[in-house]
């Protein structure tokens, strides 16, 4: 049964305020939707770096961001570049500048983090593109499953 004919079926008083639609991995790939499960490393899809994103916490306050790292230095954090969403450096006392002027690097985290490749990573101003398609992504406690909130145009 289709969506439509379902809510046509429903009484006006009550028609849900918010539907949650299940997709794949595998579906979102199809889309080109990325994205990433928080606090996991995985791989970059560039040879030998991987990169972790962190939740952000409000009661912190701590944003979300991203930790980028050869495979083999993932577990030492003077090894890793890390950066917020609003594009400042995370971890400033042990951010590598080595690994993090590394354009490479600098492109993980600007595909993953959604920061346009025209905006330096130090100086971005956190406000997102109003034509971004993807509104906001959340996750369960466990990282296990992603929310993500559409902005149809």
């Amino acid at each position: 049964m289709k969506l439509a004919e379902i809510l046509r079926r429903l009484d006006a008083d009550a028609e849900p305020n918010e539907i949650s639609v299940l997709l794949s991995s595998d579906a979102l790939r199809r889309c080109n939707l990325q994205i990433a499960l928080e606090s996991i490393w995985m791989p970059s899809g560039n040879k030998d770096w991987m990169y972790r994103v962190d939740p952000e916490d409000p009661k912190i306050p701590l944003q979300r961001h991203i930790h980028i790292a050869k495979s083999k230095h993932t577990s030492a954090k003077n090894m890793q570049a890390s950066w917020n969403t609003d594009g400042t450096r995370h971890d400033k006392s042990s951010f590598n500048p080595s690994v993090g002027s590394t354009e490479r690097v600098r492109d993980i985290a600007r595909s993953v983090l959604g920061i346009p490749p025209n905006i330096v990573l130090e100086s971005i101003d956190g406000s997102h593109s109003k034509n971004a398609l993807i509104d906001d992504i959340s996750f369960s406690s466990d990282g296990k499953i992603a929310y993500m909130a559409l902005r149809m145009f």
